[in-house]
Formats: structure tokens, C-alpha cells, sequence
């Protein structure tokens, strides 16, 4: 009983929805001759429609990522990029500095331009401007901004973002264990 209980939350998760969806999307365009691109925009206008969330499936290369509140965020088609575990809480945007900036244009090619490591967390409403680098074990406040990249772990919050603690914790991140690729 407690198994089927366990499947059923799955399907009933948003989180999970919107990661097979990225999965089906990505599988679609690179296996789909001709209509698979097409396929695979319609599925990420379905999300859209379905949760708020705006992105472009084959930008998103992140290992295991939770979005659980999923309306206002913003991924767009820049290209995020983690080996890790990644929570993105509502209303989160993710910008670019300028679309003629050269290392934006140059990361934009490579599907790089926002990166990640592992145990990121990117607190409700908050704006990342990329091109950007985030180091393991960040955790960035709501309604921050960050406008530049962070390489020391702890906890950022502010406008521009600014550490005001060593302290860190996954338990953010802890549910997504079984997501990672080994």
C-alpha cells in the first residue's frame, strides 16, 4: 500500500510533471525526424499554459532539478547547465545582460549560459542576469538579484546579491538524491 501511495504522489507532483515534460520535449527533438523540433515547442508552450512556466526544454541540462511552484519562472531558451541538484522557487527569472554581450552570444552557442553546481537554490522572485556562474551549496534569498557569479558557498540575499552566511543546508535539495546521474 505505501508504494502505490508513493507512485501515486509522483504523478500527482507538479515538480515531476514538468520534468518528464523537459524529458519527452528533449527526447522528441533530437529522435524525431522533422516534426520532433515542432513537437517539442508545443509541449514547452503546453507548460506554459498548464503551470506559468516559460522555457525552452532543450536549453535545460540540469541533473536534477525542482521547481515546485512553478508560475512566473522564467528559464527561456539561454541555456542552463548542472551536474547537480537545483531548486528554483516561484516567480524566479532568469535574463540575459544584453543580447549583443560578447561572452553572453559566445556561452548562448555552448547552452551555457546560466551554470550551476550542485545544491543551488534560487529563492521565490528572485532575477539572475547571465551570463552567470554559481559555485555548490548557494543559497540565494527571495527577491534577490545576481548580477554576477558566486564562487563561494553560503547563503546570498539583496539587491545586488550579498553572503551573509556560511551557513548551509540541503534540505532543499535532499528529495532530489534520487535524480542524480551517476
Amino acid at each position: 500500500m505505501r508504494g502505490l501511495k508513493l507512485i501515486a504522489l509522483k504523478l500527482w507532483s507538479v515538480e515531476g510533471h514538468i520534468r518528464a515534460h523537459i524529458r519527452i520535449a528533449r527526447w522528441l527533438r533530437r529522435n524525431v525526424p522533422v516534426l520532433g523540433k515542432a513537437l517539442s515547442m508545443l509541449l514547452d508552450r503546453a507548460l506554459l499554459c498548464l503551470y506559468g512556466i516559460d522555457l525552452t526544454s532543450n536549453s535545460i541540462n540540469i541533473a536534477a532539478l525542482s521547481i515546485s511552484h512553478p508560475v512566473g519562472v522564467l528559464l527561456g531558451g539561454n541555456g542552463m547547465s548542472s551536474p547537480g541538484r537545483v531548486a528554483i522557487m516561484a516567480g524566479v527569472k532568469f535574463v540575459a545582460h544584453s543580447p549583443s554581450h560578447e561572452e553572453y552570444l559566445r556561452r548562448h552557442k555552448e547552452q551555457r549560459v546560466f551554470e550551476f553546481g550542485d545544491n543551488v537554490v534560487i529563492g521565490a522572485n528572485s532575477v539572475v542576469i547571465g551570463p552567470v556562474r554559481i559555485c555548490d551549496n548557494v543559497i540565494i534569498g527571495a527577491m534577490s538579484l545576481v548580477n554576477r557569479d558566486i564562487d563561494e558557498p553560503g547563503i546570498y540575499v539583496g539587491s545586488p546579491a550579498r553572503k551573509i552566511s556560511d551557513a548551509i543546508s540541503e534540505e532543499w535539495v535532499s528529495h532530489l538524491q534520487g535524480n542524480l546521474k551517476g
